[in-house]
């Protein structure tokens, strides 16, 4: 995985580029590639830009934080008391509505039914605890005067400090190396171009971005990770130069053949120097994050900054998060234009309802084998560029885990292909974060994700005694939320809803380098057959050891999602059969929930995926997705029936995600989770309304 950062400047007069101040300019070297000067800075001691994102953007408690955390018992019984008021003053606004329709009954009659208490009473009180309230949740007065600050104008150009923001931004998800490479090209304009790349190696044999060619004059930057057959075992970055290279015929139609044959999770800045074109995209699903800012001048110079991550500077203008398309950018023309993959949105064609389903077993193996396959390779593919982060006891993988059905089917298809295929590393993190809700006063400990990830923690050890599986609980205090919220914010920027927010916070802390927050829980030894799981619930102490201040040191991170998006597993696809008749025609409601579920996954590179990309990367971890397989996905949607989807019972009972449950408890032998319910990660970790008197907050509202 890497972080990649672009700036082209097209300027008509002759200008020097600007050399970001954090890169040490008595340290450029210049290199000459066929006859074409590039000045290169680059280095394996990161440390220095690492640190700066998190000084520049882990912002200390303000005084009202402070004040915050000091009283919320009072906050909590404030909030309470306004609760109680609000709601008697409703009470009497319906009484009066009652009266006036029922005008017959006489004046003593009425009064017996309404509440004794002056209501100017009731609106002072309810004015006086407002007060009290905002004297604790009130605004610093540093706030305020920002606040209250001249309009924002616009700038013309992009900034460098905004771009060494970003450097430092983009440094933390490639924390192996850095590199910063500038030059110029001479057309009818000047056209500068400056490039900041980070690795986070997880191929050999390593190797260095940008590439440079020194024949074909292509230039690549790739963040992702390739599961072609051709180059699972190899540097993935270095598979597409040499397939660029090799390519005959027209320039253009090979550039867009060859990005359309790419199988992964991925992002990727080409710049095609012979015929001074840039593309830039990301995959056919969106797996990795890519934004992009255009600013045009009044002296039609102008400026293409493309990035991992984007600036929150309103003076900049706004950050435009890429589709799962192929963006061209013509350096001469100034043009940019957009192009789907070739053939990609036609390559759906949904199975019709199905009331007669000849080997519903034969469906189930047909996932269980392709999913099996999807995880396989993203657990083949993890080779570090320190070795010994997957020798011993450190593990290669963990997995983001709230106990559920879709996570809890990959943590045993991982155990499954370890013991399989005999794979070196049989060490596993299981990532649970909670949060301390100060709203509900409810404790991290006591979150429905944590309750259940350590009975599924439990169920899967006593399943595969010869892996180690650990349970890594993370506790997120009101404190470090408050602390580390601006930096989130920033984090999932362009997406801006309080949904956002609270999903994005949970993962950004379940995937962190918070080891004040976090303890480790291993088994002490294998769990005999006769241990039930009220037995370990009762002392916990008798069967596992616990280490406080861990941090996990795995470098990848499997994901659940898209497991929803495949089989159905949302309200809203039930909410498509809701009060379904025997008039009701059931193939055209199948037909419905087969578009929606198209739709959610054309769309998750926005719903979901850029913003969790951005959140967790930053903490120099990769995300990897095997239900959002290329393979798996078609195959699911085009091979699958949509009643094994979304199953309506005999009694008209609706079962969401249908094969997901049944390959679980058929296949897998999970039959504890078979039937738990979806929960949205934001209510399982309590992530969502912390803020106590947040109670009408909705997840759509704008941030």
């Amino acid at each position: 995985m890497c972080g990649i950062l672009s700036l082209i400047t097209i300027n008509q007069d002759e200008k020097d580029v600007d050399i970001p101040c954090c890169i040490p300019q008595n340290e450029l070297i210049t290199k000459s590639i066929d006859d074409q000067p590039f000045q290169i800075w680059e280095t394996l001691q990161t440390n220095t830009f690492l640190h700066q994102d998190l000084i520049r953007n882990i912002k200390e408690l303000s005084n009202q934080d402070i004040k915050k955390l000091n009283n919320l018992d009072k906050l909590r019984s404030l909030t309470l008391e306004l609760n109680k008021l609000n709601n008697r003053i409703n009470k009497q606004k319906k009484t009066k509505i009652k009266t006036k329709k029922n005008k017959k009954k006489d004046d003593e009659e009425v009064e017996q039914v309404q509440d004794k208490s002056d209501p100017i009473d009731i609106d002072k009180k309810i004015r006086l605890v407002k007060l009290q309230i905002n004297e604790i949740m009130g605004q610093d007065e540093s706030e305020s005067d920002q606040n209250e600050s001249s309009p924002i104008t616009e700038s013309q150009t992009i900034s460098q400090e905004t771009f060494e923001s970003l450097i430092y931004k983009v440094s933390n998800r490639g924390p192996d190396y850095l590199n910063y490479t500038q030059f110029q090209q001479h057309a009818n304009d000047l056209i500068s171009f400056q490039l900041f790349s980070s690795i986070l190696s997880l191929r050999q044999p390593f190797t260095t971005q940008p590439i440079i060619t020194s024949n074909h004059q292509f230039i690549l930057q790739f963040n992702g990770e390739l599961y072609n057959d051709e180059c699972l075992l190899e540097n993935d970055t270095q598979f597409i130069m040499d397939k660029l290279s090799q390519s005959p015929g027209s320039r253009r139609e090979n550039i867009f053949n060859i990005l359309n044959e790419l199988k992964g999770e991925f992002a990727f800045i080409l710049y095609d120097l012979l015929h001074s074109v840039v593309y830039f995209g990301r995959d056919k699903i969106g797996k990795r994050s890519l934004v992009y800012l255009w600013k045009k001048t009044d002296q039609d110079d102008q400026q293409l900054l493309i990035s991992s991550i984007p600036e929150v500077n309103h003076h900049e203008g706004q950050f435009i998060e890429c589709e799962n398309k192929i963006y061209e950018f013509d350096l001469h023309s100034k043009q940019l234009q957009i192009f789907d993959y070739i053939n990609h949105d036609q390559c759906y064609t949904p199975l019709k309802f199905n009331d007669d389903i000849p080997n519903e077993q034969q469906q189930i193996s047909k996932v269980y084998q392709a999913l099996k396959s999807s995880t396989y390779k993203r657990q083949l593919s993890i080779n570090p560029l320190h070795h010994e982060e997957i020798e011993g006891s450190r593990p290669s993988l963990a997995i983001l885990f709230s106990g559920g059905l879709d996570c809890t089917i990959i943590a045993s298809l991982i155990c499954e292909n370890i013991i399989d295929y005999n794979l070196p590393n049989k060490t596993i993190d299981l990532l649970t974060v909670g949060f301390d809700n100060p709203r509900i006063n409810q404790l991290a400990n006591n979150s429905p994700d944590r309750i259940l990830a350590k009975k599924s923690w439990f169920y899967l050890q006593k399943k595969y005694p010869t892996i180690n599986i650990r349970l890594i609980e993370i506790n997120v205090s009101y404190k470090h939320w408050l602390i580390h919220k601006q930096r989130v914010l920033d984090l999932i920027y362009p997406s801006n809803t309080e949904m956002d927010l609270s999903i994005g916070i949970a993962f950004y802390f379940a995937s962190g380098c918070n080891d004040d927050l976090t303890t480790k829980s291993q088994f002490k030894s294998v769990i005999t057959s006769e241990v039930t799981y009220d037995d370990f619930i009762k002392d916990e102490t008798v069967y596992i050891d616990v280490e406080s201040k861990y941090m996990s040191k795995a470098k990848v991170l499997f994901s659940g999602l898209g497991a929803d998006e495949l089989f159905a597993g949302y309200s809203r696809h039930e909410s498509i059969f809701q009060n379904i008749t025997e008039q009701d025609d059931v193939n055209q409601l199948y037909d419905k929930l087969s578009s929606e579920l198209i739709n959610d996954i054309e769309i998750i590179y926005k719903r979901n995926l850029g913003r969790d990309d951005r959140v967790i990367c930053c903490w120099g971890k990769e995300l990897r997705y095997p239900y959002l397989d290329e393979e798996f996905i078609t195959l699911v949607i085009n091979e699958i029936e949509p009643n094994l989807k979304l199953n309506i019972m005999n009694d008209k009972k609706l079962i969401r995600k249908y094969l997901l449950r049944q390959l679980a408890n058929d296949k897998l032998q999970l039959s504890w989770v078979k039937d738990e319910l979806k929960r949205a990660i934001q209510f399982g970790a309590k992530s969502a309304k912390l803020e106590i008197g947040q109670n009408k907050i909705k997840g759509t509202d704008i941030l």
